[in-house]
């Protein structure tokens, strides 16, 4: 079994997929809280259980990803339990957030990120194979194994990764009954259509349109479902009532309506409005529609782009002897078309974690498109095909490789070597923002956290004293530590966009707080007691640098207080 694995392509396929994501592993690590932003672990999924089913409580997402995590967690959960000094809130919390158990749940979640991530290439792979061989197969998984953004989702804890696994596995059954006129599989699609929604709400844009307009297709272009209508509806409404009541028990919508109702309306509502950067209208669906497609073509170059859109073109121009495998072959198109208009289009939103679906679902058709072009009758054409998509794969590889170089060379461990080397016991360091923006800091330093938000709601970190008033406030710390990233929002000048855009609502907001941004502006200009002494950055002449969803390659700057 070993020799015929050593055999396939597609295991050394994913065995450097594999190779490509083990670098995220102990990223930041050890320390009490990840520097992967969103991350469900390792604060996240106990929080998740706990709240989603107590009676008027909610948590942001759903708990089907905090169920597995939390059983595959279990034996430390039950260490860390027998070893309480007592069931305080305080000692709990202490524990549960200290450096060595939190490291523990961000390496478990994070092997579970990877071994999803593979399953994802392992399914377009799959999908590709069965609509145009084993060829297109395998470039359709080298394609998804080079993704990019699938390479950073795929090696940390956020959620992104889990549910669009799920929601692969969930096609490629619609697939399988399609192409093997198996009713049964219908089942499997189903309930793993309800995995994907209860791992994260957004996946039911990849099924919203997908589903129904697949359905309609697949009655009026293959005469199998007509001739055994009775059966297959049968087959999917009983399907889709167990599946539908699976997801609203696992949600907490039966045992905690209330709560339940409160994590919806907050989902359609701040969630997702409150960042939103496009407008609600013709002008503003226009430009988002453009940013998509320019995703493709700046972050995957035009190679990709194309192949993915002549994938498209062949699989709908081929012969439809077999109506069920071209039929099969709409679902990645429709899952792309479906998500774009439910969820990007509604939410007003094109972060990279919001094109995965896409991204992903394309790498079918570029398989389809890379086989026809470098196995064509043509020798000329071929062996242009194969130079061309050769030196595109090195292009990608290098940009994937560049993801673990920006995790290898973050600037966070440069901003801990000057703090160890220039803090002494006792100097008092003063910071801002959220978890993910703090490198460690060292034992010895006094670190006070400063904003104007509640401190019941804020994560805590182990060492840091948290304060609730002005950053304007006297305090006086030796040293100030800042991200930034995060403080680029209170330095922005706010000026007219191009029709179509607009600031997100957090962005306006810090607009408004007129004191903040004339603190942060002030230090930023050196009219503060303070002169910048470092400035932690990514530098690297070969690997560029590479900005995904607040968490890689941001700089830190180091003030003084000056004597």
């Amino acid at each position: 079994m070993i020799r015929d694995a050593l055999r396939s392509p597609l295991a050394w396929i994913l065995c450097a997929a594999a190779a490509l994501r083990i670098t995220g592993l102990f990223w930041g690590l050890p320390a009490a809280d990840g520097w992967d932003n969103d991350g469900f672990a390792p604060r996240n999924f106990l929080t998740a259980l706990a709240l989603t089913y107590t009676p008027g409580s909610y948590f942001t997402y759903p708990p089907l990803h905090a169920f597995v995590l939390a059983v595959l967690t279990l034996p430390g959960i039950v260490i860390a339990l027998f070893g309480l000094p007592s069931f305080t809130q305080a000692d709990v919390v202490a524990t549960f957030t200290s450096p060595a158990l939190a490291t523990y749940f961000a390496v478990v979640a994070r092997l579970v990120s990877i071994g999803m991530s593979l399953g994802i290439i392992w399914c377009v792979g799959d999908m590709a194979r069965r609509l145009a061989g084993a060829r297109a197969g395998l470039f359709a998984a080298g394609a998804c194994a080079l993704s990019v953004v699938l390479t950073y989702y795929g090696q940390v804890s956020n959620l992104d990764v889990p549910y669009l696994f799920w929601a692969s596995l969930s096609l490629l059954f619609v697939m399988r009954a399609v192409t093997e006129q198996q009713r049964r599989f219908l089942w499997w699609a189903a309930l793993l259509a309800a995995a994907a929604i209860a791992t994260k709400d957004q996946a039911y844009a990849v099924f919203a349109l997908t589903l129904p307009l697949f359905l309609l297709a697949w009655f009026a272009a293959d005469p199998w479902p007509r001739r055994n209508a009775r059966g297959v509806v049968t087959t999917l409404l009983l399907a889709a009532v167990s599946s539908l009541f699976a997801l609203l028990l696992v949600d907490g919508a039966i045992s905690n309506p209330v709560g339940f109702a409160r994590r919806v309306a907050f989902l359609v509502g701040p969630a997702s409005q409150d960042y939103a950067a496009y407008a609600n209208g013709p002008a503003g669906w226009l430009v988002l529609l453009q940013d998509v497609v320019a995703f493709f073509v700046k972050g995957y170059g035009a190679v990709p782009a194309l192949l993915a859109l002549g994938g498209v073109a062949l699989h709908l121009a081929g012969t439809r002897q077999d109506r069920s495998v071209w039929v099969a072959g709409l679902l990645p198109l429709l899952a792309i078309i479906s998500f774009t208009l439910c969820f990007n289009v509604s939410a007003g939103r094109t972060d990279h974690r919001f094109l995965m679906p896409h991204a992903v679902f394309a790498c079918v058709y570029i398989g389809i498109a890379a086989a026809w072009l470098a196995f064509h009758a043509n020798r000329w054409l071929a062996t242009v095909a194969r130079l061309g998509l050769v030196a595109t794969a090195l292009l990608a590889l290098h940009h994937c490789v560049a993801i673990n170089a920006a995790m290898l060379m973050d600037p966070r461990y440069d901003a801990e070597r000057w703090m160890a080397q220039h803090v002494r016991p006792g100097d008092t360091i003063e910071i801002y923002g959220q978890n993910i923006f703090q490198p460690r800091y060292p034992a010895h330093a006094k670190v006070s956290r400063v904003g104007s938000g509640d401190l019941n709601v804020r994560n805590p970190l182990p060492g840091v004293t948290e304060l609730r008033e002005p950053f304007t406030a006297p305090r006086g710390a030796k040293f100030i530590v800042v991200n930034g990233n995060w403080m680029s929002r209170y330095l922005r000048v706010p000026r007219p966009l191009e029709s179509g855009r607009i600031y997100p609502g957090v962005q306006r907001e810090v607009f408004r707080d007129n004191d903040a941004r004339s603190y942060f502006l002030a230090l930023d200009n050196d009219r503060l007691s303070y002169r910048l002494v470092h400035v932690a950055q990514y530098k690297s002449r070969f690997w560029p640098a590479t900005h995904i969803h607040d968490s890689l390659a941001e700089p830190i700057g180091i003030y003084e207080r000056l004597p």
